[in-house]
């Protein structure tokens, strides 16, 4: 009888050891079989976006479409807006510092260095057809433009901070630099600079704004050059990156991203009602785009002929 309490002292001992082995180990054990551990939920934070402003409204859509079809995967995940929107250097830094965990901009090797970009064009280079707004009235004055010597006799207005401002400073032409986005149109009216180069989306919508101002589109120019825009993110933030490609690529493979695209942006109408097709084109270099710019994926760049 003395013999078997032993044995099971001895036994309940070695129990009670294995179980403050596991426990150091494993961590804690669930209070039963099969129960799951407590998920934290997935919430991604961007810059606001302006209710109403489709085509800028277009990267958050694209961004809970690539949440979305990646759900099954990595499980369900909300957008959330902080309540200020910052300029584009102030925005990157709140990413690096983990304020944000997504917002997206025009590449340059700079901004792929401070972060880490999902390679899937946005807007699939739109942002690199630009019209210009000009003062009503000094049309014919454009009409001389034919090349971009021409284009230099001319002034731009830009601002402080756009990845387009280091472009034609870069390209040789002369350019205004503003402090903040709404003064452009008073300096243009005032004549303080010529013309303000906006990407296709930009400018309808822009204008309609501030109808009570003396400036249209000029009708017949369109300058180019390859801009790729793309998401960022932390560079740590690996398993975020990948989910956001996959998201991306299989939204592009089943049509929804251009489903998206022509509600939002309506690429195909801004394309006609622009007469793109027929405007001169003034090619512009651009000296910051990186070389990881996936330019061989046809599928992921507009064509404006196809429109």
């Amino acid at each position: 009888m003395v013999v078997l309490q032993v044995i099971q002292a001895i036994f309940k001992g070695w129990l009670a050891g294995l179980a403050l082995a596991v426990t150091v180990i494993g961590g804690a054990l669930p209070a039963y079989a099969g129960e799951p551990a407590a998920a934290k939920p997935c919430v991604v934070r961007i810059r606001p976006v302006t209710a109403g402003d489709s085509p800028n409204e277009f990267p958050k859509a694209l961004l809970e479409m690539a949440l979305a079809k990646t759900a099954a995967q990595y499980g369900p995940c909300q957008v959330l807006m902080t309540d200020e929107n910052f300029s584009t250097l102030r925005n990157i830094r709140m990413v690096q510092q983990g304020e944000l965990d997504v917002s997206w901009h025009v590449a340059t090797v700079e901004r792929e260095q401070e972060l880490r970009p999902i390679l899937i064009p946005i807007f699939q280079g739109l942002h690199g057809y630009r019209v210009i707004i000009i003062r009503k009235g000094e049309e014919a004055r454009y009409a001389k433009v034919q090349t971009l010597d021409d284009l230099r006799q001319l002034k731009a207005g830009q601002m402080h901070g756009w990845q387009s401002t280091e472009l034609l400073i870069a390209n040789r032409l002369p350019t205004e630099i503003a402090s903040s986005f709404d003064s452009l149109f008073g300096m243009l009216v005032n004549r303080r600079f010529d013309y303000l180069p906006r990407a296709l989306h930009e400018p309808v919508v822009e204008l309609r704004q501030r109808s009570t101002l003396p400036l249209t589109i000029e009708p017949t120019l369109l300058l180019h050059y390859i801009a790729p825009d793309y998401f960022f993110v932390r560079q740590d933030a690996v398993a975020l990156a990948e989910r956001l490609r996959l998201g991306l690529e299989r939204g592009i493979a089943d049509g929804t991203r251009d489903s998206l695209r022509e509600r939002l942006v309506g690429v195909a109408q801004l394309f006609r009602q622009l007469n793109v097709k027929r405007r001169r084109v003034i090619e512009l270099s651009n000296p910051t785009l990186p070389a990881t710019a996936p330019l061989n994926r046809r599928e992921l760049w507009l064509n404006i002929n196809s429109f």
